[in-house]
């Protein structure tokens, strides 16, 4: 899609389809809506007095102008009470409207970012413009597919973007940088979780990694069985050793303030196929399981962004992926096996195999001079049952850290919620025949995956994301098709743009 930006009159631009919004709690229109409501002559007035329009969230209504101005249709967005809208509620309405135009065949579309809204709400207008072109960009994303086509599907060619011109050039260009790159990166997340477990092996996923290190200009090393084994890296080995497609560790690394010792360390669940191990998950649903790497996903993903983007932080991305299948090779419940920070770890459960991969993953990071870690993972049903499809759950060994990764989330437009890391839930990892257990069971199932994790992790600074429940949805919703979201991608990447400024 061609991004395009307008200081011209909006309803003088000659376009497939205007895009104006109307707040359900307004007397009237606003902003540019006004003026193209004046245009019509007052046909979305009226239209709003009739109750046809009623501005709630999400509501579309679309009108032909008829050629009345030179734009040929006109789309009204309903964004709810104006006293409730945020720049994440913009960022949905506008993904909504796009979509809704692009399912009507419709080729350029045009919306205005007023300061009417900029002025109301106190927006910085990067932040406003960036929410508004990642909207567009996300809400129109569609995967591919393997379906035989007889003609392409419609998609949209070119967004204008109307702003005033008493809006810094800068803000603006620095806004449409960012959305740009955050929404390329999200739905480069969402390409590969939307993939086929057969198209996105350890061994593909690993290679997709390395192509977008090799095109951000990044350093890259993919570790394969045999050097996996000479390192010790024995939960990701236990896990992997059961399928015929071997596992990899993935590392890129982006050196972008070399006068800092400080490293963020970004570790991402990259199980491609989660059958349970030899403990077999239900049937029902299994096929869902080829989205058990959105957490690698949306750490590859981050690193394009912040490879695109050029903040002033180091940044260290470890990718542990393998599959987790059924041969004779499994590992049981009862073994112990031996991870590459030495710690030796009891299997209650081979279906709890995300914490272990990650346990090396976490280590490893380390290992390289990671000093702020986040791991990203679709790592237990309990968060579901705690959180729904809403937020995502949090743990952390840090406070300050945790307030960080939060800023990042709200700034990003993605929720999340913190679940306590209470010293009395470590019993439920006390193994009384290794030095930590995999499973206790269905109680906080949710605490047990991150604090598990977080013993690998240790005194340095943590925060685990638990996506199970925002990874994918099953229907359109805001900036969101149905699939994959993406999510976390754009909180990473905002997370280091915010640590790169301290």
């Amino acid at each position: 899609m061609k991004v395009k930006i307008s200081t011209e009159t909006i309803s003088s631009i000659a376009t497939d389809c205007l895009i104006v919004t109307y707040c359900e709690d307004q007397d009237t229109v606003k902003g540019y809506a006004k003026s193209v409501d004046a245009a019509l002559e007052h046909r979305i007035s009226q239209l709003i007095a009739e109750k046809e329009i009623r501005g709630t969230f999400g509501e579309v209504t679309l009108l032909h102008n008829w050629g009345k101005i030179p734009a040929k249709r006109t789309l009204i967005l309903g964004l709810g009470k104006e006293k409730e809208l945020t720049a994440a509620k913009v960022r949905d309405a506008i993904g909504i409207a796009a979509r809704h135009a692009q399912k009507k065949g419709i080729k350029n579309v045009t919306f205005g970012v007023s300061n009417y809204y900029v002025e109301k709400r106190f927006w910085n207008p990067v932040d406003i413009v960036q929410g508004v072109v990642e909207g567009v960009e996300l809400g129109t994303y569609t995967f591919s597919g393997y379906k035989k086509r007889e003609e392409q599907p419609s998609v949209i060619e070119e967004f204008i973007l109307v702003v005033s011109g008493d809006l810094e050039q800068s803000a603006i260009q620095a806004g449409l940088e960012r959305a740009d790159s955050a929404a390329y990166a999200t739905n480069l997340a969402r390409d590969l979780v939307n993939e086929p477990g057969n198209k996105m092996t350890p061994a593909i996923l690993a290679e997709r990694a390395r192509e977008v290190a090799h095109r951000r200009n990044m350093e890259v090393k993919v570790l394969n069985k045999a050097e996996l084994e000479e390192l010790g890296m024995g939960a990701l080995l236990g896990v992997g050793q059961a399928s015929t497609n071997e596992p990899k560790m993935v590392v890129i690394k982006y050196n972008g303030a070399a006068d800092s010792k400080e490293v963020l360390g970004y570790v991402g669940k990259g199980i491609t196929f989660d059958t349970g191990g030899i403990q077999v998950k239900p049937d029902e649903g299994m096929g869902e399981m080829k989205t058990d790497m959105a957490g690698a996903a949306a750490v590859i993903a981050a690193m394009d962004g912040i490879g695109a983007l050029q903040p002033h932080v180091n940044v260290i991305a470890v990718i542990p992926t393998c599959e987790n299948m059924i041969s004779g090779n499994n590992l049981k419940p009862a073994d112990v096996i031996t991870s590459f920070s030495g710690k030796t770890i009891e299997i209650v459960h081979t279906d709890a195999e995300g914490r272990l991969i990650l346990a090396d993953g976490v280590a490893y990071a380390k290992h390289q001079g990671a000093t702020k870690l986040v791991d990203v993972a679709t790592l237990t049903g309990s968060v579901v049952s705690a959180l729904g499809h809403v937020a995502t759950g949090m743990i952390t060994n840090n406070a300050e850290w945790l307030e960080e990764v939060k800023s990042a989330a709200r700034i990003a437009g993605e929720k999340v919620w913190e679940l306590p890391n209470f010293e009395e839930y470590q019993e439920y990892i006390k193994s009384e025949i290794a030095d930590i257990k995999n499973d206790a069971g269905r109680p906080a199932g949710c605490i047990q995956g991150g604090i598990f994790i977080g013993a690998f992790a240790e005194d340095t600074p943590w925060v685990h994301l638990d996506i199970a429940g925002t990874a994918v949805t099953d229907k359109d919703k805001g900036h969101n098709p149905a699939g994959a979201t993406g999510v976390a991608v754009r909180t990473l990447i905002q997370l280091a743009i915010r640590f790169g400024g301290k």
